[in-house]
């Protein structure tokens, strides 16, 4: 799908020392140089979401459009059989391919990238065990419109065996734009000065403090199984849910949503099949997001199995807010233990 593989974690590769100084921000990402490592000074303004949601490393500049990164795992990927779920792997990749993007933009500045699709394929059908150290992630973007994007991203093992494939559209807007579309999102984040202890943290350390949100499962309620679906809701969202994603404007990010469907469509698979400790592997993902959900607001998510062949079960999965659609997602899970 892409024209350059991963490096393996045997691969030469330069030290960030030897790359673009991490104090000097560039003026624009255009026409930037292979090796070129793009630090969070370069890419917050341009992408719009902060850490903890952003938690790439060493984004760098393969070629046009082009970038390579390191991804953590952060969640247990819980019923599914594979070095990171698919919530949190579309998480990463969304976010590696806005960067990508961010280099085609036809204009440098503030802009938000809100993905509308993704199409997803496992390429491994054997079960993995959880990754233990960071993955690969590379992303090629290209504007395919004047406020749409797409980027084909794909997911590597730390010693560069692909697993993983998923092509990203987005919706991208100005930050005006943004503004007028979600001006009801708005609420005032700000806090008193944090309390000086008289400790001196480095900003790792600072990092370490500040609780993680994508770190552990959505905190699912009221769960209700109907034959072969499955809802449950997550609610009201709060802002500290949506840290990162957008400053100011906290609202539920797609990939978060994505991963909600799929607990509700692995835990209904786990019913069907009468065994709460099965694992399945992923196969064929369809996503579409057509809103947004704001904090204050309760989601309910919701999976019905359509199909059945043998180990296979197939979901389709909803994610709304009142008669409001979030989102939709195809998704077919193969049982593996």
């Amino acid at each position: 799908m892409l024209d350059i593989a991963p490096a393996s974690a045997n691969s030469a590769v330069a030290p960030a020392a030897a790359w673009a100084p991490p104090e000097q921000t560039l003026e624009t990402l255009s026409g930037l140089a292979p090796h070129t490592l793009l630090t969070h000074a370069d890419l917050y303004p341009r992408i719009c979401v902060r850490d903890p949601y952003y938690a790439l490393k060493d984004v760098t500049v393969m070629g046009a459009g082009e970038v390579v990164a390191r991804l953590p795992v952060q969640q247990d990927p819980d019923a599914e059989a594979g070095p990171i779920g698919l919530g949190e792997a579309g998480r990463h990749l969304a976010i590696l391919g806005s960067c990508a993007s961010a280099l085609m933009s036809p204009k440098d500045g503030q802009h938000f990238y809100l993905a509308c699709g993704a199409r997803g394929e496992w390429l491994r059908p054997e079960p993995m065990a959880r990754a233990t150290d960071l993955l690969w992630g590379l992303a090629k973007a290209e504007f395919t419109g004047r406020r749409t994007a797409t980027a084909r991203t794909l997911l590597s093992l730390p010693d560069g065996t692909p697993f993983f494939r998923l092509e990203v559209d987005y919706n991208v807007l100005s930050a005006a734009a943004f503004t007028r579309l979600f001006g009801e999102a708005r609420v005032d984040m700000r806090r008193e000065p944090r309390r000086d202890e008289g400790v001196q943290r480095t900003p790792e350390e600072w990092a370490r403090l500040r609780q993680n949100p994508y770190s552990k499962p959505l905190a699912l309620r009221d769960w209700r199984p109907d034959g072969e679906s499955l809802s449950a809701t997550l609610g009201p969202v709060t802002a500290e849910m949506c840290k990162g994603h957008f400053a100011l404007h906290p609202v539920m990010p797609v990939a978060v949503v994505a991963g909600g469907m799929t607990r509700v469509a692995t835990t209904l698979l786990r019913r069907l099949e009468g065994a709460p400790w099965a694992r399945c592997v992923a196969k064929d993902v369809r996503l579409k997001a057509d809103t947004l959900a704001y904090a204050g607001q309760t989601v309910t998510f919701g999976a019905v199995r359509r199909a059945h062949d043998g180990d296979a079960h197939t979901f389709t999965c909803q994610a709304s807010v009142g008669e409001r659609v979030v989102a939709e997602l195809d998704v077919t899970y193969t049982r593996v233990d």
